[in-house]
């Protein structure tokens, strides 16, 4: 299970846009919020059936390796789009509420840098959960 330590960052980030904006009706964040729990639950139940089918002696075979890849593969895309939808949003909201140019400065500076943030996050997700030898 320490292999999934990844998704923690990501949850608690998404939890955190949700949760302190008000961009977002309570239905859509209870929807989003119950779509990366059961992501959540989905992709690990997955992850470990692969696990169990395909690394079963020393040498672990390649269809393991490209199995596993795919699926983290997968999984990212499914994890990140949807958070990057989210950080979209929230971003274009306050830039359009903001009429000083340097709050929008500031704004279009914070989205650079949650741009960055999520394009490493997607980096080490796919190096420790899709990693190929």
């Amino acid at each position: 299970m320490s292999d999934y330590i990844v998704l923690i960052p990501l949850f608690l980030g998404v939890i955190a846009m949700l949760n302190r904006s008000e961009v977002f009706s309570k239905v859509v964040k209870y929807i989003s919020l119950g779509y990366f729990f059961v992501l959540t639950v989905f992709f690990i139940l997955v992850r470990e059936r692969i696990y169990d089918l395909y690394h079963k002696g020393s040498p672990i075979p390649d269809i393991y390796w490209e199995k596993n890849s795919n699926w983290a593969d997968i999984g990212m895309f499914l994890y990140l789009v949807p958070t990057a939808v989210i950080f979209l949003i929230l971003c274009l909201t306050w830039f359009k509420r903001e009429k000083d140019i340097k709050w929008k400065i500031l704004m279009f500076l914070f989205f650079v840098v949650g741009a960055a943030l999520l394009f490493g996050y997607s980096f080490i997700f796919s190096l420790s959960l899709g990693y190929v030898p």
